[in-house]
């Protein structure tokens, strides 16, 4: 079977996205799913996956960016690689 892993959570590439309002550089804060407790990135949460498409957004990691400057924030899909 084949493992997938996100590059960001693990370090393995940077990703720079300009702020939609300000274009000043977003600050990556993380996987979405650490914000909802110590086990939601072990489970699957309403927010992230319907059993019709959760094989499909198992792809993807939803990471929160957030502009230092003016406070927009954007959830952005970072496609997992293979291990």
């Amino acid at each position: 079977m084949l493992e997938l892993t996100c590059p960001l959570c693990n370090g393995l590439k940077q990703f720079y996205f300009p702020c939609p309002q300000c274009s000043r550089p977003m600050e990556d804060r993380g996987a979405l799913e650490n914000f909802f407790g110590p086990y939601s990135p072990y489970e699957t949460h309403p927010l992230f996956f319907s059993s019709t498409f959760s094989e499909k957004t198992n792809l993807y990691c939803v990471h929160l960016f957030a502009c230092p400057g003016c406070g927009k924030d954007k959830r952005i899909k970072i496609r997992r690689i293979e291990k």
